[in-house]
């Protein structure tokens, strides 16, 4: 990495003045608007220290934002070791690099002898035994790749089908392709549909669950989203893929007696599937956000939970009594899936009929949980 010195201390800059929890990427756009001299090559290479330094996650929460920013700089590739070095010294520091350190150096095994702890990115207690791997230091250099789904395959029967593909960096879209992560695509594959069901969407965000659930051309959908603004962004995915869809907003947080769609009610045991894809976290996606593992509040977990099951008892009623229930998260905690799973078991009449953990690090995806039962 040419210039930098210079490169550094703006990163600091903006690492400095970034205010958690706004995304990091939204924060840096404002502060190179605020700063127009940085051209584009600029930014992008300061970003990229930035990020550099954010996905180390926990590895230098006992250090300072300038030790920590100057440490995690040993994993870029800059032109040459003496820039490091003097800036090393300029800083007050007397770590000192040979100078094939770029070009020869196991830069991560260098790195794990000089940290005070650990390289890991979520505090282990929280981590679900499957996704304990999570935290292993070579997740270091993981990057989630981009998927979406092709909607002209009607069917796809596994996650090699031609209806996931991989996006390239700036990939323009047909209408007929969804956005949307493999383990989305993946876990609505389980969701097995029969001919006429009606199925609720209760958490429905923009609708990319919906739309591949739709795309299968068996069930009568339903969707609900606490913002009007959201369900306005997925009537209009719905219209421009020419699917079918009922759409409503519903605070499922609190205890109701109906549900309304347009001009239809709703009343108890509607429904032969009930999909809550709950707020959470968002834990499973953090190597794509990773501003989040050393900011995220975990004292936010029990009310995360506490939502959760509000959710949950207040959408069973809704439920047929063979029904399907599907309980998913993108999140990798405890707290949020077993316990959640656990709760549901000892709180209500469903029982478990499947538990998937989703393991986005093995796939190049986002991780992603679901229990589902049966009434």
């Amino acid at each position: 990495m040419k210039y930098f010195r210079s490169r550094f201390t703006v990163a600091k800059e903006l690492l400095g003045s970034y205010a958690y929890p706004e995304p990091f990427h939204i924060a840096a756009k404002n502060f190179f608007k605020q700063h127009k001299k940085f051209g584009s090559k600029d930014r992008k290479a300061i970003s990229d220290v930035c990020y550099n330094y954010l996905r180390f996650g926990l590895a230098f929460s006992e250090y300072s934002l300038q030790e920590g920013l100057l440490l995690s700089a040993l994993m870029l590739d800059i032109e040459y070791a003496e820039d490091w070095n003097k800036l090393s010294a300029e800083l007050g520091f007397t770590y000192n690099v040979h100078e094939d350190f770029f070009i020869k150096e196991n830069q991560l095994e260098y790195l794990r002898t000089l940290v005070k702890k650990p390289i890991t990115f979520y505090p282990e207690p929280h981590l679900m035994a499957d996704f304990v791997h999570y935290n292993d230091d070579q997740n270091l250099n993981f990057r989630p790749k981009n998927w979406a789904k092709d909607h002209t395959d009607k069917e796809p029967r596994n996650l090699g089908a031609i209806g996931c593909r991989e996006l390239a960096v700036n990939q323009v879209l047909d209408a007929t392709v969804q956005v949307q992560d493999l383990s989305s695509q993946f876990i609505c594959l389980q969701m097995q549909l029969k001919e006429g069901d009606k199925v609720w969407d209760l958490c429905c965000g923009s609708g990319g669950k919906s739309l591949n659930l739709a795309s299968q051309d068996r069930g009568e959908l339903y969707l609900s989203d606490i913002r009007p603004s959201i369900i306005e962004n997925a009537k209009s995915r719905f219209r421009a893929m020419h699917y079918d869809a009922k759409l409503g907003v519903a605070d499922m947080s609190k205890e109701t007696e109906h549900l309304t769609f347009g001009a239809k009610n709703i009343e108890a045991e509607y429904f032969d599937s009930i999909v809550a894809d709950v707020p959470c976290s968002g834990s499973g996606t953090w190597f794509r956000t990773p501003e989040h593992f050393t900011r995220f509040d975990y004292n936010e977990l029990s009310k995360y939970a506490d939502k959760q099951k509000a959710i949950v008892a207040n959408a069973i009623p809704f439920l047929k009594k063979d029904g399907v229930f599907y309980y998913v998260t993108c999140s990798v905690f405890k707290a949020e899936n077993e316990e959640v799973k656990d709760w549901i078991l000892a709180n209500t009449k469903l029982k478990l009929k499947e538990e998937i953990a989703f393991d986005g690090i093995r796939q190049k995806a986002d991780g992603m949980y679901m229990a589902s039962f049966v009434y």
